[in-house]
């Protein structure tokens, strides 16, 4: 199904909430809280089980920034004293250059919310999911669709079946570039996902990881544009696909009895939300965050757009999405049963070797004859995922 009849569905479903608008004529005698974060349906969740909730709540009006997530616009937005942002939603790599630079409050964890069984968000939420300068919301990842109609002897249960061509014959879709590949080339491996990047940082577990999708390279792929694997899929050019978990919520919402989820060897990051040392309301921008971390509200997202929510207690509260017949606690990327062997992306170790791994990739697809995708380069916004 279309990314834009699911955005359509999203607006439908917003009507379960009073609108922006009328919440605003309530909210225009109290304070406004500035928030950044990203658009497009990520956003409209956000609208729906955050926003327009927190306003209802404590007629507090939301005025939201739209931004492309990059630490440079992070930085240029904090630094404006006019229109000071009160809370961002961000990435892990982002939030941890800006907590070591100074430039975000310190949160204690111990002011949100007890877990329904009184558990402290200490034990609730998901392993990372709490740091001196950031709460998590959410986790996405990267992960294998496949076909189901595809294999005859069953479909693929492990992220080593990406590498049995004999077993799983057919075509695989993966990223045109380093990143998520050679994670994924050596988890398929058996390289156990904490030993993946100290494996991958040395010359030895670098040639093992090409040297594994030498084994499979006339057999594959090569996407840019974030929409073609799922595309290729449904067009029985690919029978697995590596992919951004929401989009195969939404290629799956389409096609039900067809796509299907290897959780297996999973890459996954976090979107969390963080205050600038620079902000205005700080103390209502903590108050925010308490709500907008509480089990509830997370699983509201996350029945809306399928992203993981970051405290444990929140997973069971996710049913149906409220407007289609789909059980969405089954594409979530932190459910018990899908984050079994998984691997945390570390966009900071990239940082530090992607120009040379970069480097090598480019001249050995240059080696490689199959076709690649577009000119664009791959992206991990919320626009791509």
């Amino acid at each position: 199904m279309p990314a834009l009849v699911v955005l359509s569905m999203l607006i439908v479903a917003a009507n379960f909430v009073e609108s922006p608008a009328a919440l605003a004529q309530g909210a225009d005698t109290g304070p406004t809280l500035n928030i950044a974060t990203w658009g497009g349906a990520y956003g409209q969740s956000q609208e729906i089980a955050y926003f327009a909730p927190f306003t209802r709540e404590t007629r507090t009006k939301v005025k939201i920034e739209t931004y492309n997530g990059t630490l440079a616009a992070i930085m240029g937005m904090i630094g404006n004293k006019n229109a000071p942002i009160d809370v961002v939603d961000m990435s892990a790599a982002t939030l941890a250059t800006l907590c070591r630079d100074g430039h975000l409050e310190a949160i204690d964890s111990n002011t949100l919310g007890a877990g329904p069984d009184g558990q402290t968000a200490a034990d609730d939420f998901v392993a990372g999911g709490l740091s001196s300068c950031g709460i998590a919301s959410v986790a996405w990842s990267t992960a294998i669709a496949f076909d189901r109609g595809a294999f005859e002897g069953g479909p693929p249960t492990k992220i080593a079946d990406l590498l049995d061509t004999k077993r799983f014959p057919g075509k695989r879709a993966l990223p045109n570039g380093p990143r998520y590949t050679l994670e994924l080339a050596l988890l398929a491996d058996g390289v156990e996902p904490d030993k993946v990047y100290a494996e991958l940082g040395t010359p030895a577990g670098t040639d093992r990881a090409f040297s594994v999708l030498d084994k499979i390279k006339a057999e594959v792929l090569w996407w840019n544009k974030a929409q073609d694997p799922l595309t290729w899929l449904a067009r029985n050019k690919v029978v697995m696909a590596a992919s951004y978990s929401g989009r195969i919520f939404r290629a799956s919402i389409g096609a039900r009895q067809r796509v299907g989820v290897l959780w297996d060897g999973q890459i996954y990051d976090l979107d969390l939300w963080a205050i600038p040392k620079s902000a205005a309301n700080k103390d209502l921008a903590k108050r925010f965050i308490a709500f907008a971390s509480e089990p509830a509200r997370l699983a509201a997202q996350a029945q809306l757009i399928a992203y993981g929510p970051m405290r444990k207690s929140a997973i069971p509260l996710v049913g149906k999405h409220p407007v289609i017949d789909v059980d969405v606690a089954s594409f979530l990327p932190t459910a018990p049963q899908n984050f079994q062997n998984v691997l945390k992306f570390d966009e900071s170790w990239w940082i530090e070797h992607g120009a040379a791994l970069g480097k090598r990739f480019k001249e050995w697809r240059a080696q490689v004859s199959m076709p690649a995708g577009s000119s664009e380069e791959t992206s991990s916004t919320k626009q791509q995922q």
